[in-house]
């Protein structure tokens, strides 16, 4: 979870948005606009890891480890996923 001292934005779903884990990732459900996708892994991982309260360098971490990359493609990933994922609305901080 998100350790004292660590300034991370807390990123959090926007109201209105749901999500579920399943078999092949996370499915986010946008009541509002009533849509919804499935995130495939390992973008599902940032998300899971994200809600359930990690810090953006824990994520970044763990995401590393899971998708098998290097430390800088993963700070990558994960913030292209927010970028996105704010832009459709179903993020905030």
């Amino acid at each position: 979870m998100t350790r004292p001292g660590c300034h991370d934005p807390g990123y959090r779903a926007a109201p209105g948005i749901r999500w579920l884990v399943e078999e092949h990732g996370v499915l986010v459900i946008d009541e509002l606009a009533r849509r919804s996708e499935v995130l495939s892994y390992p973008e599902a991982a940032a998300w899971e890891l994200l809600q359930r309260g990690h810090s953006l360098p824990e994520t970044v971490r763990m995401f590393r480890h899971i998708a098998g990359v290097t430390d800088q493609q993963a700070q990558t990933s994960v913030e292209q996923c927010i970028d996105r994922w704010r832009q459709a609305g179903w993020l905030t901080e």
